[in-house]
């Protein structure tokens, strides 16, 4: 494997090493991805609790550090750190996971990680940021791996009966993203950043399209959070069904 561009970001790659959208490279990452996910499941629905809160705090804490990690890495390589402070939406699903790891009997994340979180990460995966960069690189790996110990995390405990999905619990969570989603577009216009990709698609085809429709700026961001809330309803069916059939 080439070492020369393992520790580039994208914003400084030369075009034509990237691994694509959809092609054979990407659904390899994809599928090792998966793998990890599947791991992580089995394993914990076949371990005690003690155990189980052993999974789920390591994951906690693996998902804090590989960030650490990140930010240490884009310092000693000439990144601007301020552009990339741990300030995304699965960011603020790792700050989550933390939580509920501490305490699992919460009732306050577990809906908003199986039915905000969780599809974020889902995209983050079906639609990465760092097309742009060759499969063995530094991003690439941080990317699969951080958002398949989100998706990791919260199928484990779905699949053990640990969240009940229900239609209130979502709408409770719809509010809270939205008050993120507010808090984060000021930070965002004040400092003229970018996170929750609020101002800018940066290359996300699918946010492009949203981009696209609306024509930027705050019809943007308001298509943005209507498509998150369709988003979430369609994962809301989806599991209630997988929990209906599968689960219960």
């Amino acid at each position: 494997m080439c070492m020369k561009y393992f520790w580039t970001h994208r914003d400084n790659i030369p075009e034509g090493y990237g691994y694509g959208q959809f092609t054979r490279k990407h659904f390899f990452l994809i599928a090792v991805t998966l793998l990890l996910i599947v791991g992580i499941t089995c394993l914990y629905k076949n371990v005690e609790y003690a155990q189980r809160l052993i999974i789920l705090r390591s994951i906690g804490a693996t998902l804090l550090i590989i960030d650490v990690i990140k930010l240490i890495v884009m310092s000693v390589t000439d990144v601007r750190v301020s552009d990339y402070l741990p300030l995304e939406l699965c960011s603020f699903a790792a700050y989550a996971i933390v939580c509920d790891s501490i305490s699992p009997a919460n009732d306050f994340f577990p809906e908003m990680l199986l039915t905000l979180f969780m599809p974020a990460a889902l995209m983050a995966i079906m639609v990465p940021t760092t097309q742009p960069l060759p499969v063995f690189n530094f991003y690439t790996i941080h990317q699969f791996l951080f958002h398949g110990l989100i998706v990791g995390y919260v199928t484990a405990r779905f699949a053990a009966g640990e969240i009940p999905i229900t239609l209130a619990g979502v709408w409770r969570s719809i509010p809270r993203i939205f008050i993120l989603i507010v808090i984060i577009y000021i930070f965002d216009c004040i400092f003229k950043k970018n996170y929750i990709f609020l101002r800018d698609p940066y290359g996300n085809p699918l946010l492009q399209i949203i981009w696209d429709k609306t024509g930027g700026g705050i019809k943007y961001v308001a298509g943005l959070s209507v498509f998150a809330v369709i988003v979430i309803h369609i994962f809301f069916l989806i599991l209630k069904a997988i929990e209906l059939i599968f689960i219960h």
